[in-house]
């Protein structure tokens, strides 16, 4: 499995990404109060938000996000084109940051961006 943590603001939380509708979904299920499952057939993509995850970072990668009290939610996939085909959704959240997990902190829009830069 790999993962990427979408950062917002404090109202960011995981309702935020419960309420969007998942295109190409089969089911979507709750695991626990901050946990849920999408469900798309032969795949699966989980959200988990947590508080401590913010212990995870250093000093310098807390000044790349913009936000005065950031809320994290890790999405955690095993098809990174599917991925890619969830945050270009025109209905997923904007004005957030994504953490790509190997270094780069940026907003979501720059971050799709980079998907059209790969083969």
């Amino acid at each position: 499995m790999q993962w990427i943590i979408l950062i917002g603001d404090e109202t960011f939380n995981i309702d935020s990404i419960h309420r969007i509708k998942h295109f190409g979904e089969n089911t979507v299920s709750s695991i626990e109060n901050n946990r849920f499952v999408v469900d798309y057939g032969e795949e699966h993509i989980f959200y988990d938000f947590s508080e401590s995850i913010i212990n995870d970072y250093d000093f310098e990668e807390l000044q790349k996000i913009p936000f005065q009290n950031p809320h994290f939610i890790m999405m955690i996939y095993k098809s990174k084109d599917l991925m890619k085909k969830i945050l270009s959704q025109d209905n997923f959240i904007r004005g957030i940051y994504v953490d790509d997990d190997h270094g780069l902190i940026m907003p979501i829009e720059e971050y799709i961006e980079t998907f059209s830069n790969e083969r």
